[in-house]
Formats: structure tokens, C-alpha cells, sequence
């Protein structure tokens, strides 16, 4: 079983956004309940929206060394860290991954994005999480301090 952390001092600031408005890359926050959870706040590093169910890497189960790789490999792999931006026209930017989506193409599509970045790593793919939407509440995308992931 993975060890869970509590990362919540990267989040800066969060604002309410719908399932649908998702795109890859987006760092989300959001409350969780289903039998036997036992990150019921997770933080989640957004990849896939699959029939009601969110993919990504919860960032409560990397410790802060961890962590910190994860967005170095990130910029290695070129998925480029985007803090400015509002593809989905939400009051404020939000921070994001610059992941491939219907909005605004890249090279870094999910599948790249999980096949280079999360499978390389042990710690990634054990912190590879899905949540069902129908059983979280206060979704909310973030913006997230950037002096604890650089």
C-alpha cells in the first residue's frame, strides 16, 4: 500500500469547474467518498476523463522529493508548465500541463504523457489513480505555488 502525503500547501488558490471543462494536464482538488478510500482530498494531476471516470496521478501519494522529479521530468519531456492560461474561460488562469487536448495541440499527448512520464517511474505509476465522478464533490481546478515543484 502507498504512503500518502499531504501536498496541499502547493495548492494556492482553486475555482469550481464542471466535469465536462476538464482538459489533460489541469491539477485538480476535489472530495472524494467510496468504500474503503483512503485519500478522501486528493490532489490530482488531470490525464484522462474515461466514461465518468478521472485518470491521473494523485500528487498526495509522491513525497516532496518525488514530487519534484515529476515536474523536472515533466519540462525534460517538454510537456511545458503553463501557469497563464484559460482555454475554458473560467473568472481566473488556472495552472496546467501543456498536455495535448481539442483546444490547444502539442506534441505531449495522454498516452505519450503516461507511457514517457509515469511509466518510467515506480513511484508515478503507484500514485496512478481513477475516481469515479458521480461520487466526488467540489471539483475545483487549481493554481498551484510553483517554489514546491521546481
Amino acid at each position: 500500500m502507498s504512503t500518502r502525503y499531504n501536498n496541499r500547501r502547493i495548492i494556492k488558490a482553486g475555482q469550481k469547474i464542471a466535469p465536462g471543462k476538464l482538459l489533460p494536464g489541469m491539477v485538480l482538488t476535489f472530495n472524494y467518498s467510496e468504500k474503503n478510500v483512503t485519500d478522501p482530498r486528493p490532489i490530482l494531476l488531470f490525464l484522462y476523463n474515461n466514461n465518468n471516470i478521472l485518470e491521473g496521478i494523485n500528487i498526495n501519494y509522491l513525497n516532496p522529493t518525488k514530487l519534484k522529479k515529476l515536474f523536472s521530468v515533466i519540462e525534460f519531456k517538454k510537456g511545458k508548465l503553463d501557469e497563464e492560461e484559460n482555454l475554458v474561460f473560467l473568472k481566473e488562469d488556472y495552472f496546467r500541463i501543456q498536455i495535448s487536448n481539442p483546444k490547444k495541440r502539442s506534441a505531449m499527448s495522454p498516452k505519450r504523457f503516461y507511457s514517457d512520464v509515469i511509466s518510467s517511474d515506480k513511484y508515478f505509476k503507484d500514485a496512478y489513480r481513477s475516481y469515479k465522478t458521480k461520487s466526488l464533490t467540489s471539483l475545483q481546478v487549481s493554481q498551484i505555488n510553483t517554489e514546491f515543484i521546481v
